[in-house]
């Protein structure tokens, strides 16, 4: 979340003194996370707010301004020419150049030898190793696309044999591996071009700020020139870096068919660990108002009929009876708050994520640190998940695990896909497993459902820690992170 409102920064009074609430309170410190920073570098930023009183007659043709001032459109402009990311993605473009025609011509040699000897038999035997040498340049090729984003997933091979000549004939049937080898073949000519493309912009600014050439002298307006478009050159390089990684993705990467199979049975999978965790919330809640809820108003109807009884002959007695009842009904209004901030907080609604979670910690028996970080508004699946991961975390903690402290912590997760991490800490008796229990299963199964990722580590002995990663774009077909 970006920089905490005034009403969102308070906490209530009846807090627990042990419980101590961390997150930004300043705008500096957003502005100087990395993920700011790098969402600075990328995109303009926009307004902060609008100015308008009447947005229906607002003009719409008004440009407004997205900068504070000239330093800040200045430095939106050159930061990337500094930043590690681009000249990253001109290394991935260099190399690529050079890998390309050398991964060529080993291919090629490898395979003029292994076929010209297979004429004898000889070369028979060299097939597998050929294919493992393919396989092996292409394994580099997809690990290097971590330069400039994720590492591209493999394509499954389709053929399978038994014995060294059933492997022999699975690999010269395979369509895999020999979209492996039309990879190394295209790429001596894709790779270069996309290099002259991504490194074109720089030499472009090399020649203006030399005169048009390398030996030329130099002039104030070619050095001028140069650097009002030198911030483009960066930004082009990245792009045509991201269309490399795109041509590797489509040889080398996962069918689409295969994805969308894996994906359909998984979230097949996830449907059920949902369906079970949906139950054993409902058993709960009934539980909790056959043997609570239930109970205190039965006791409550029998209190009010003894008074009445009462009301008549023995005033004290009735009255004594009458304040019993209104004890019963505090308690019941008390217990029902609880479940009910169970199904859905409304200080979630009203307050943030970090007003909520301060709000699950404020009875706790024992210290609970809670440290929200997040630099990114939340959606509101996202800011539901992570408040009933953590909630339920924080449960099993005061529940199972005689522990004597815990923390809770919300951050902004690195990486090039924007996602929040929660992580819950205990110093107790550890032991905690996710394939156990509805808890930890139902946690998992809300994480999944948003296409995140959830682990479990707790050790016999402890300490236990909860990890999970939300991301902040909700795929198509989840959402099961919403209760």
């Amino acid at each position: 979340m970006g920089v905490a409102s005034e009403p969102r920064a308070r906490r209530q009074d009846d807090e627990r003194d042990d419980v101590q609430v961390t997150h930004p309170a300043e705008a500096t410190r957003a502005a100087d996370s990395p993920d700011a920073v790098a969402r600075a570098s990328w995109a303009p930023p926009h307004p902060a707010a609008a100015e308008v009183a009447d947005p229906d007659v607002a003009d719409e043709g008004r440009f407004d301004w997205p900068f504070d001032s000239l330093a800040g459109a200045a430095e939106w402009w050159y930061r990337p020419v500094i930043e590690a990311r681009s000249w990253l993605a001109l290394a991935y473009l260099f190399v690529g150049a050079i890998w390309a025609p050398l991964a060529f011509a080993f291919t090629v040699t490898a395979m003029v030898i292994v076929f010209g000897l297979s004429f004898i038999g000889v070369g028979l035997l060299l097939i597998v190793p050929l294919f493992a040498l393919v396989n092996g340049l292409s394994v580099l090729e997809r690990r290097r696309t971590e330069w400039v984003g994720d590492a591209v997933t493999a394509r499954e091979f389709h053929e399978r044999g038994s014995g060294y000549w059933g492997e022999t004939r699975a690999r010269l049937v395979d369509s895999t591996r020999w979209r492996q080898v039309a990879f190394i073949a295209a790429s001596v000519v894709v790779c270069p071009v996309l290099f002259a493309l991504g490194g074109m912009p720089w030499v472009i600014v090399l020649q203006l700020a030399t005169g048009g050439g390398f030996g030329s002298a130099a002039t104030l307006g070619g050095l001028l020139l140069a650097a009002l478009v030198i911030g483009a050159a960066p930004r082009a390089t990245i792009f045509v870096a991201g269309v490399a990684r795109s041509y590797v993705a489509w040889f080398l990467g996962p069918d689409e068919t295969a994805e969308l199979a894996e994906r359909v049975e998984e979230l097949a999978a996830q449907r059920g660990q949902i369906l079970e965790a949906v139950d054993g919330e409902r058993r709960r809640i009934e539980r909790n108002l056959h043997d609570g809820v239930q109970q205190q108003l039965v006791a409550l109807g029998i209190d009010v009929a003894r008074a009445r009884a009462r009301i008549d002959d023995d005033p004290d007695g009735a009255r004594t009876l009458l304040d019993d009842a209104r004890d019963k009904v505090r308690a019941s209004i008390g217990e029902l708050r609880l479940i009910g901030r169970g199904l859905h907080p409304a200080v979630l609604d009203d307050r943030g994520l970090d007003a909520a979670l301060s709000s699950v910690v404020a009875g706790s028996p024992i210290p609970v640190t809670v440290t929200m970080t997040a630099a990114r508004d939340l959606p509101d699946d996202v800011a539901t998940t992570a408040y009933y991961v953590a909630s339920e975390a924080v449960a099993n903690i005061l529940k199972h695990s005689k522990a004597r402290v815990a923390s809770v912590g919300v951050v902004d997760e690195p990486g090039p896909t924007p996602a929040i991490r929660i992580t819950i800490h205990d110093d107790g008796c550890g032991g905690a497993d996710a394939g156990r229990g509805s808890g930890l299963a139902g946690m998992r199964a809300r994480v999944e459902g948003v296409d995140g990722s959830f682990r479990v580590d707790s050790p016999k002995g402890g300490p236990t820690t909860i990890v999970a990663v939300i991301p902040l774009a909700t795929p198509i077909g989840a959402g099961a992170g919403r209760g």
